[in-house]
Formats: C-alpha cells, structure tokens, sequence
C-alpha cells in the first residue's frame, strides 16, 4: 500500500484502501443527482433535490463498490485469494501480487462482478415492479436498474481492464494462443469494434440531421 492509499475496511479478509481521488467521487455523484431530479422534475424546490441526491448517491456507489467486492468471492473459490481492492476517481480495482496461476483461474476470479451485478440487476427489477410509478422509491429502483446494468454490461465488454477482457483472453490461452498473443488479440478486437461504433455514432447523427427540419 503506497503513502498516499488510506484503508478503510476489510472485507472477506481482504484490505480495501482508498486514494484521494476517491473521496471526490461522492460529492461529484450528489451533485449529478441533484441536478437529474431537477431535470425530470421542475417542480421540486432545492431542498427536496438535495434530499432525494442524498439518497440516491449509495446506490450507484454500493452497486460499483459491492461489484469489486464480490471478486473476492470468487477469488477464494479459484484458491487464489485477492490482495487488495484499491478505490480510486475511476473504477476500484482488485489487486493481485500472484498472478502466476492457470487460466481457468483467472477466470474463475474475473466471474464474482458480473455474477454481483446480474443479480443486483434482477433484484432492483423486482424492486422497480413492486414500486407506484411516480413515486421517490420508483425513482430509486430505476436508479438502481441503471447503476447494476451498465457495470454488468460494462464490465463484459473485451477490454483488457474489465471482467470480459480477462475471460477472452484466458479462454484464447486455454485455447493455445500465448498471453502476449492472446492481449494482441484484444486490442485488435478493440479496435475494431471502436471503429464500429464510431461508425454507427457517424451514422446515427447523419440520419438525424437528414430527418431534421429545413
């Protein structure tokens, strides 16, 4: 742990430390929210946004934070224990000094996010059916819906710093690629489907602007 991480807990015995950068991420998180409700609604004085930013702010976080927690889950399952999760500005990150372990493995710890999210995902569905439409608590589960499906979306897109990124690359290696090929692989994978999405964006504005009023 450097001088300038803080820990802050353990959690299945594994160290959860903290940079300087993280500690913006809350308030910058309130500050969204404050300003999205009132952007869906008018109508709601300052004081009201300002409580309802509160309430919202854990949801996102505990959905990001509780997805990095889960690794270690499935890190003890593979017998290859986590050493620590470092939560930064960006996204926490789970640490590993022993990296040196069969593929299978590597897949078995990268499994314990997604498998958190997925289920998050469907409790805050069940959550959001069993909510009034219109209410404060509507408005919650859909925040909770959103924040579980896009880090579970998200975290199986084939990017070297995700879940899905480490799940491709073990699978190509168990299938006889060599690491350094199977990493070459991904970033090939990765721009092409970067050029493919800017390819769509590309698209999608230009029949936007052909539909548009002259």
């Amino acid at each position: 742990m450097s001088n300038q991480e803080r820990a802050l807990f353990r959690f299945n015995a594994v160290p959860v430390v903290a940079r300087p950068s993280f500690w913006l991420m809350p308030f910058l998180l309130w500050g969204l929210l404050v300003w999205l409700a009132g952007k869906s609604r008018p109508g709601r004085s300052l004081p009201q946004r300002l409580l309802l930013g509160a309430l919202a702010t854990p949801i996102p976080l505990s959905a990001d934070i509780g997805h990095a927690l889960a690794h270690t889950v499935s890190a003890r399952l593979a017998n290859a224990p986590m050493d620590r999760i470092r939560l930064a500005a960006d996204m926490p990150r789970t640490l590993y000094d022993n990296n040196d372990v069969p593929p299978r493995t590597h897949q078995i710890r990268a499994l314990g996010g997604p498998i958190f999210s997925a289920l998050g995902l469907l409790f805050s569905l069940r959550w959001r059916q069993q909510t009034p439409a219109g209410s404060i608590r509507r408005e919650l589960a859909t925040l909770s819906c959103l924040s579980h499906g896009f880090i579970f979306s998200g975290s199986l897109a084939p990017l070297p710093i995700v879940d899905g990124g480490t799940l491709l690359k073990w699978q190509l290696v168990k299938q006889g690629h060599t690491p350094a090929g199977a990493d070459q692989t991904l970033r090939r994978l990765n721009l092409a489907l970067g050029g493919g999405l800017l390819a769509l964006l590309a698209l999608l504005v230009a029949l936007r602007q052909r539909r548009a009023p002259h």
